[in-house]
């Protein structure tokens, strides 16, 4: 107002640089968006992530979800645990089934820094199978955005199928692993908007 005549009785006063007013506006500073661009080769890049512990037990008994993405292919696979422990064996188990499906081998795993993927059982196993382990730095959950923004998805297209049906919290692993097979058959904005099943299997 004072700039615009005004305040014609009020002296300038130089308050200089205020402090508390920079600390109060500051943004934490992003992260460059690296790794943009999908590796081309399938298992080349996997991200994963764990969700939970969910407000009740699924049916199953289960209490949290792990989820592995493709990079080249944005499929995701989903698996129910009753313990973040039994994240090791799951993920031996899923190397199996797909480097079986590929005749290719997983290259590098990306994860946060999650005890569950700090064991050192889990250390030895990539090291002897040549994985290597990327881990992002602690406080900064972006870093592993692929795996973070799938498990978001997740729940949400969760939540809404369960609304609609009508079905009890309890119901929630159904819900996820529908939402999972809608997203792997659905178009993917990081595929042109293919489908990531078309992709990873090279069948239509």
């Amino acid at each position: 107002m004072a700039t615009k005549g005004k305040l014609s009785n009020l002296k300038h006063v130089d308050v200089g640089v205020c402090e508390h007013c920079i600390f109060g506006k500051q943004k934490k500073v992003s992260f460059s968006r690296t790794g943009k661009n999908s590796k081309v080769e399938k298992l080349e890049l996997v991200h994963t992530d764990v969700w939970g512990p969910a407000p009740v037990k699924s049916i199953g008994g289960s209490c949290y979800y792990i989820t592995f993405i493709d990079d080249s292919t944005r499929k995701v696979w989903v698996y129910f645990l009753k313990n973040k422990s039994d994240v090791f064996s799951v993920f031996k188990r899923w190397k199996v089934e797909v480097e079986n499906q590929t005749g290719l081998k997983i290259k590098s795993l990306k994860s946060d820094n999650g005890g569950e993927y700090d064991s050192q059982e889990f250390k030895d196993f990539c090291s002897e199978h040549g994985i290597r382990m990327i881990k992002t730095i602690p406080g900064t959950p972006e870093q592993n955005g692929v795996a973070e923004r799938m498990n978001r998805t997740l729940n949400e297209r969760a939540r809404c199928i369960r609304i609609q049906s009508g079905l009890p919290k309890v119901f929630w692993a159904e819900a996820i692993n529908t939402a999972a097979y809608l997203i792997n058959r659905g178009p993917s904005v990081p595929l042109n908007y293919q489908l990531p099943e078309e992709v990873w299997s090279g069948k239509e």
